[in-house]
């Protein structure tokens, strides 16, 4: 599926989202980066930009419940033709 979102703008939305998150739990971002191992001027710069690490954003993702989430966006492959692999590509649409 052709998205109309660059990677730049999905950055933003996501640090957005799990801004709103953690301010919906009334944590403070030195409160977040307590919790989840993620220094206040990273999980600032974050927020701000929507630049982190990989690693950082899955512990953001930990505490406030997405992590879960996040693991199954990306389906196991598991086909061994290539029949099935576009079998299992038209059924994800």
């Amino acid at each position: 599926m052709l998205s109309t979102v660059t990677p730049k703008e999905a950055q933003v939305e996501l640090a957005r989202k799990l801004k709103s998150i953690r301010k919906s739990r009334g944590h403070s971002r030195s409160e977040a980066a307590h919790r989840s191992g993620v220094p206040a001027p990273t999980l600032r710069r974050f927020e701000d930009t929507g630049e982190i690490s990989l690693r950082q954003f899955l512990m953001l993702c930990a505490v406030y419940g997405a992590l879960e989430t996040i693991r199954q966006m990306l389906p196991d492959q598991t086909a061994t033709t290539m029949d099935e692999l576009i079998d299992q590509a038209s059924r994800n649409r």
